[in-house]
């Protein structure tokens, strides 16, 4: 009786730990904010094709990763990024899936003068 209650339980733990690009093939873009850099500073991707934007911010304090131009002409698939912002707390992880379109964008923090100190990146799509 214990053993087909559990069962469910784990499978869906299973689910919720295994990370959405092993799942669906969607490959993933590592970008990671600290203070005060973003890495890859060059981000490249493929015009047309899924991709997932794992976010992690590695510093204590707040960050955002804003881009405007590049989420307003991407198709967001999941995830979101209001106003071409995504925002993340300290110590914080969110991803962003979506199809982007051929382009080069400028990104950066927006939190006073974290782009005046090193937080901008480039994302250039083929």
């Amino acid at each position: 009786m214990m053993r087909s209650t559990l069962a469910p339980v784990l499978a869906c733990i299973a689910l919720l730990t295994t990370p959405a690009a092993a799942q669906d093939g969607t490959p993933t873009v590592p970008i990671a904010l600290s203070s005060f850099h973003i890495a890859p500073a060059t981000i490249h991707l493929a015009a047309g094709r899924p991709v997932r934007l794992a976010f992690t911010n590695d510093s204590g304090s707040g960050h955002d990763f804003t881009a405007p131009g590049f989420f307003a002409a991407s198709k967001i698939v999941a995830g979101s990024a209001p106003e071409g912002e995504v925002e993340l707390r300290g110590h914080a992880a969110t991803s962003v899936t979506l199809v982007p379109t051929r382009g080069t964008w400028r990104a950066h923090c927006s939190h006073f003068g974290h782009k005046l100190l090193g937080m901008s990146a480039t994302i250039v799509v083929d």
